[in-house]
């Protein structure tokens, strides 16, 4: 699906923007024209995320998560800004990866397209525990949904890196995080509200992880140093995790992300 929009970067000149953590009015500006651009299309899709919205259900996630989604725009608002900014300098757009268009600009319809994935927030739904996994193909954090995603791999880390796509999937956790803690009423008896909402803080926590473990991997060591400090390692991964050592790395190292989210999960559990 196309993402074009109409709207011109050179019309700002970004003295109120911090790239790559905070978009100003251009970034505003060009998530609007983005999301704009995508309802002029009136697809199928946009329908169904229409009749979602109009439920009391969303509206009383929407209420209760709105600096959420307050915080999911200015972020992708971060991306669109640096997708024009860089345009010609990368293999894919956000939208173009995930083939949905520009949809995801906007955290009032991002958080509309949670209640399909979760049964209305009944069911935890697929969890993938490193979306960037997903879009580089490099670690084993997306594996399980690797069939079901037709871009999977084809996003260089230098991108994901340069155009801020971490920022984007932090927010879209929190508000599907928050979403739970809202509305959340699961359907296995099994498990508690506290359970339903803490497997959402654990995917959370491996996203925000893994994401550093990326693009900022001296902040990642730190995290890792701090959480186990026996299993200290430097991994200089940086925008070179394209390559088999780097490759290496994230497999060989995953199973010790793991134990450290699990550290933070049961911290978060015990003080929730």
């Amino acid at each position: 699906m196309s993402d074009t929009i109409n709207f011109n970067l050179s019309n700002f000149t970004l003295t109120d923007a911090v790239l790559p953590y905070f978009g100003g009015t251009a970034g505003e500006a060009c998530r609007l024209a983005a999301t704009a651009y995508w309802e002029k299309q009136n697809t199928t899709f946009q329908q169904q995320l229409n009749e979602v919205m109009m439920t009391d259900l969303y509206k009383t996630a929407k209420s209760y998560c709105q600096p959420q989604i307050d915080s999911y725009n200015i972020a992708s608002g971060v991306v669109c800004v640096l997708q024009q900014k860089l345009k010609g300098d990368y293999n894919m757009t956000y939208g173009q990866f995930w083939q949905e268009g520009n949809v995801y600009f906007d955290g009032d319809y991002d958080l509309a397209t949670m209640f399909s994935q979760t049964s209305n927030f009944t069911l935890v739904g697929g969890i993938s525990t490193c979306f960037a996994d997903c879009y580089t193909g490099v670690g084993p954090g997306c594996d399980e949904f690797k069939s079901f995603i037709p871009n999977y791999g084809k996003v260089s880390v230098q991108d994901y890196c340069s155009l801020a796509w971490g920022g984007i999937d932090t927010q879209y956790n929190e508000i599907k995080l928050c979403a739970a803690k809202a509305i959340g009423e699961p359907s296995n008896t099994n498990l508690t509200a506290l359970d339903y909402v803490n497997i959402f803080r654990y995917q959370s926590a491996t996203q925000k992880q893994c994401a550093y473990q990326y693009c900022y991997p001296v902040l990642g060591d730190e995290i890792t140093n701090t959480s186990c400090p026996s299993n200290k390692t430097s991994s200089s991964v940086g925008n070179s995790a394209s390559t088999s050592g780097s490759e290496n790395y994230f497999i060989n190292n995953w199973r010790r992300s793991q134990a450290i989210m699990l550290l933070v999960f049961g911290w978060l559990a015990s003080n929730y």
